[in-house]
């Protein structure tokens, strides 16, 4: 019997080495122009051009993931029964800054079971965070198009030698922040994921936001007393305007 019960777990471990070398072997490719975003004093937005291969008869579903970080904000309630007001700070754990899934007119299909069942979407990057907090975070982020699933992006082109080439154009949101980002493209056939392939783009700071940046976060008495008589300064320049205003009359 002993015999018999190592002869079935070396089988068992063939079986899941083969299977998962299968999901490794998946022929697939990945580019992306351009390699780095620059954020300028004039940026407002950008659109990245994604392209590559995928096996034939496989659907495309390019994904970009900001840094994972813990994310805090604050919780609003009532008071006193009318007062709305800041009442708690609630936590998320280990989510990314960023999250962008570009599908074809059908694999998304706004939604649905099958959506659901490959695990793409944002609570695929949920983790332990809770379930309601976690979706009333999406309502915030949203907003700024931080997270964003848009249907019907992804085109397929030319197929032949067992692959099919794909492009898609994914749109950074104007309030993009500097970091490294994760562009990452899935490979889905019959409704299951069969393999996926990575590459990195980096967001970076140029002109006038780097300057700030680096005088908020390198020497943060002079960015605070600059702050405060750059306020004093508007201040004094619209109470003279409306001031000669009054006069005139």
């Amino acid at each position: 019997m002993k015999k018999y019960s190592i002869v079935f777990s070396i089988f068992f471990a063939m079986l899941l080495m083969s299977c998962g070398t299968v999901f490794a072997d998946v022929d697939m490719s990945l580019n992306f122009n351009p390699d780095h975003v620059t954020i300028g004093t004039t940026y407002n937005g950008a659109t990245v051009e994604v392209s590559g291969t995928v096996p034939a008869g496989c659907a495309a579903v390019v994904r970009v993931m900001g840094e994972h970080k813990d994310t805090k904000f604050k919780k609003k309630g009532k008071v006193l029964g009318f007062l709305w007001m800041n009442v708690a700070t609630v936590e998320l754990d280990d989510i990314p800054s960023l999250f962008l899934v570009a599908t074809d007119s059908d694999t998304y299909a706004g939604g649905g079971k099958k959506w659901e069942d490959l695990n793409l979407g944002f609570d695929s990057v949920k983790g332990n965070s809770d379930t309601k907090i976690f979706h009333e975070f999406l309502k915030l982020v949203k907003h700024e198009e931080h997270y964003l699933i848009e249907d019907g992006v992804v085109e397929y082109h030319n197929e032949g030698n067992g692959l099919r080439e794909f492009t898609a154009g994914l749109r950074m949101t104007s309030s993009l922040q500097k970091g490294k980002y994760t562009v990452e493209v899935v490979a889905v056939r019959d409704g299951k994921v069969v393999g996926k392939t990575t590459g990195p783009i980096t967001a970076e700071l140029a002109g006038f936001p780097k300057i700030l940046s680096s005088i908020a976060f390198g020497h943060e008495i002079i960015y605070g007393i600059s702050a405060v008589i750059i306020a004093i300064l508007a201040g004094l320049f619209m109470s003279m305007i409306f001031s000669d205003k009054g006069a005139a009359h």
